[in-house]
C-alpha cells in the first residue's frame, strides 16, 4: 500500500494549472493506498472553481477506493456556504445563517443525465435575474453551457460531471468551471469507432477539439469551437485541460502546454460581462440562438409562466 502526502495553500493566489500539478501525483494512486491531504484555507477570497477542482479529486479517489484523510487549517465560511466542507466530508461549524445566493453563486455541485438540464436551467436563471450583464453575454453563454455540460455526459464514459459558477460584478466578469474525471479528450477522439482522428496526438486532440465539425462521431463538434470563438472575441480566458496537456486560451489567441497529469477534463472560463459578442460571427447563418434564449427567458420569466 502506498501513502502520498500532499498539501494545498488557499491562503495565497492558486492558478488553477498550479493546483493540478500538486493534486496530480494523486491521481496515480490505486485503490487501498492512502492520501494525506492538507488544505489551508482563509476568510480572504478563494475562487469557487479552484475549490472545485479538490472537491471532484477527493470525490473521484474516494470512488477509486483511495483512503483520502484530510486535515483543515484555518476555515473559511465561503468555503462552507458553497458546501465544499459537506462535499469532501469535513466536518464545520456554520457560524452563519445561510442566505439566498442573491444572483452571484451556486453551490459546488455534480450533475448527471437527470440533473442536467435543470442545473443548466438553474444557472442561467440566476445569471439572468442578477441584472448587470449584456444579453449578448447571456445568450452566448446560455448556448455554450449547454453544449459543455452536455458533452460530460456524452463523452466522458462517466454518469457525472461537476460545475461552478460565480458571477462577480464589481469586476463585470463570470467564472465558470466544468469538469469530469472521465475518459479525457484524447481518448474520446480516438477510440471511439466512428472518430476520423484514432492516430492524433493528445496535444494535437486538444487543438481539434476547439475546431469546428471535429467530433468523435457522437456529436457536431461545435461546443467547444463556439465557446472558443466566444471566449476569444470577448477577451476572456479560457482553460481546457486533459490529460497532460492544456490549451490556454487568452488575449484573442491559444497556446497547447505540457503540464501534470489531470484525470478527465476541466474547461475552465472567465467571461466579461461588459464585452459583447456578436452570435452571427460564431453561430450558422439563420441559428435560432436568440429566440431559443428569449423562449427560456420568457418560459421562467414571462407574463404567462405559470403556464409552464
Amino acid at each position: 500500500m502506498a501513502e502520498l502526502n500532499l498539501s494545498i495553500n488557499f491562503t495565497q493566489p492558486i492558478a488553477h494549472r498550479e493546483l493540478i500539478g500538486i493534486l496530480s501525483p494523486a491521481y496515480q494512486l490505486n485503490p487501498g493506498d492512502r492520501l494525506n491531504l492538507s488544505i489551508s484555507l482563509s476568510n480572504n477570497m478563494v475562487h469557487s472553481d479552484s475549490l472545485l477542482i479538490v472537491a471532484s479529486g477527493i470525490d473521484h479517489m474516494r470512488q477509486d477506493g483511495v483512503d483520502v484523510q484530510i486535515t483543515i487549517q484555518g476555515e473559511s465560511t465561503y468555503a462552507s456556504r458553497i458546501n465544499f466542507y459537506r462535499l469532501i466530508d469535513v466536518p464545520f461549524n456554520e457560524q452563519f445563517i445561510r442566505r439566498n445566493n442573491a444572483g452571484r453563486f451556486i453551490e459546488l455541485k455534480s450533475f448527471d443525465k437527470d440533473s442536467l438540464y435543470p442545473l443548466q436551467d438553474e444557472l442561467n436563471m440566476i445569471l439572468y435575474q442578477n441584472g448587470g450583464i449584456n444579453k449578448e453575454v447571456l445568450q452566448l453563454l446560455f448556448y455554450c453551457l449547454s453544449e459543455i455540460m452536455d458533452n460530460i455526459i456524452v463523452h466522458s464514459g462517466l454518469e457525472k460531471g461537476w460545475v461552478s459558477a460565480q458571477y462577480y460584478p464589481n469586476r463585470h466578469e463570470i467564472r465558470l468551471t466544468i469538469c469530469d474525471h472521465g475518459d479525457g479528450i484524447h481518448h474520446s477522439l480516438t477510440h471511439n469507432p466512428k472518430s476520423r482522428y484514432k492516430e492524433v496526438t493528445e496535444p494535437e486532440a486538444l487543438d481539434l477539439c476547439i475546431q469546428r465539425g471535429v467530433t468523435n462521431g457522437e456529436g457536431l463538434g461545435f461546443g467547444l469551437f463556439a465557446t472558443s470563438q466566444f471566449i476569444l472575441k470577448n477577451d476572456g480566458d479560457l482553460l481546457i485541460y486533459s490529460g497532460n496537456h492544456y490549451l490556454l486560451a487568452h488575449h484573442g489567441d491559444y497556446q497547447i502546454h505540457e503540464g501534470n497529469y489531470y484525470k478527465g477534463t476541466l474547461v475552465s472560463l472567465r467571461i466579461n460581462t461588459d464585452v459583447p459578442v456578436d452570435y452571427k460571427s460564431i453561430m450558422p447563418a439563420h441559428h435560432t440562438l436568440p429566440d431559443d434564449y428569449d423562449f427560456f427567458i420568457d418560459k421562467y420569466f414571462g407574463e404567462n409562466n405559470e403556464l409552464w
